[in-house]
């Protein structure tokens, strides 16, 4: 599992993507995904303060939100649980439009490379 995107600040910044490759940034792209809902594999769960706090992993049913702390990140609480990949990054446009997402661990497993995956909705 990694991550993609084209190695531009705008990966991070919410704002549009220059040059080529696809992906969308929040309601200026023409096609708005703000509205969506998504389910995402996250990434550097063991680097982050939830695993790094508790040394487990959320269990399924745990909800989370979406933040953006320097990415695009799933929170439990106040708890860092994993970042987003950066192809959806355009959710921080999203935040800043006024979009919030809630969700759900939905699958979840320890050991040497912590996972998970959560499903969310815009609302």
């Amino acid at each position: 599992m990694g991550s993609s995107g084209s190695g531009n600040f705008s990966d991070y910044s919410g704002r549009p993507k220059t040059g080529s490759g696809s992906g969308s940034s929040g309601g200026s792209s023409g096609s708005d995904k703000c509205g969506e809902a998504f389910t995402v594999s996250l990434e550097d769960v063991a680097s982050h303060s939830y695993y790094e706090n508790h040394g487990v992993v959320p269990a399924p049913d745990t909800p989370l939100t979406i933040e953006v702390r320097g990415r695009v990140v799933a929170v439990a609480g106040t708890e860092v649980v994993g970042s987003l990949p950066t192809g959806l990054n355009y959710l921080a446009r999203c935040l800043q439009d006024g979009f919030r997402y809630t969700g759900v661990v939905t699958a979840s497993s320890g050991g040497n490379n912590p996972q998970v995956q959560a499903d969310f909705l815009a609302g």
